[in-house]
């Protein structure tokens, strides 16, 4: 497995904690666009994602995140009382169900839930942890190939609806001209394949460019 793949990977946990939370949350069916903010009128929130999919970013700089699909929830981070200002934006239509942190706080003290949200929080910020250190001493080539490798393991659907430029800049926020210039080059040495910007296929990637 790749260490792309290995990224796109949900928590093993979230599924159980789906199905613990999800008879308590209110099940809202979201258009594609839609923005979930993880704090509403003072309140902190928790989405679970239960069908579709989703894309988290970070509010300060509109920074791309992660792609998610079901069994996914966000928000569970903030039941102490912390706030991590980062929001969703639903990819296509979904079914989100939708709590507070403080009921969902509520059900896991009732059902003795905390070791299996301590596994699912450790597993999170592990992959976190090791995404953030893998690009700490990237050039801008090296990142625009790590991102290329990630968008092909990108759910199909997702990765024929958005430009690799698009993309690209998304998660990394290098300069337009600079990826694709190197987009055009990498295209045109036949190392990637293209139709309207979207990424097909990737064939090999050169070292160093």
């Amino acid at each position: 497995m790749s260490a792309a793949e290995k990224t796109r990977r949900g928590s093993p946990y979230a599924g159980e904690l789906l199905s613990h939370l999800q008879p308590y949350s209110t099940v809202r069916h979201c258009a594609r666009g839609e923005q979930l903010d993880l704090q509403v009128k003072g309140q902190n929130m928790c989405y679970l994602v239960l069908d579709g999919m989703v894309a988290i970013y970070r509010r300060s700089d509109k920074l791309l995140l992660s792609t998610s699909k079901p069994p996914a929830l966000f928000g569970l981070a903030n039941i102490p009382g912390l706030f991590f200002d980062d929001y969703l934006k639903v990819i296509e239509p979904s079914q989100i169900g939708v709590m507070t942190t403080a009921q969902v706080s509520e059900v896991i003290e009732e059902k003795n839930l905390w070791n299996l949200v301590s596994n699912h929080l450790i597993f999170m910020y592990n992959r976190l942890y090791s995404t953030v250190l893998s690009l700490g001493a990237l050039t801008s080539y090296e990142l625009i190939c790590h991102q290329l490798n990630h968008l092909m393991v990108e759910d199909e659907r997702f990765r024929l609806s958005v430009t690799a430029e698009r993309y690209i800049r998304d998660k990394t926020q290098l300069s337009r001209s600079g990826v694709m210039r190197i987009l055009a080059d990498l295209k045109a040495g036949g190392y990637i394949d293209m139709e309207e910007g979207r990424l097909i296929n990737i064939h090999k990637l050169p070292a160093k460019y």
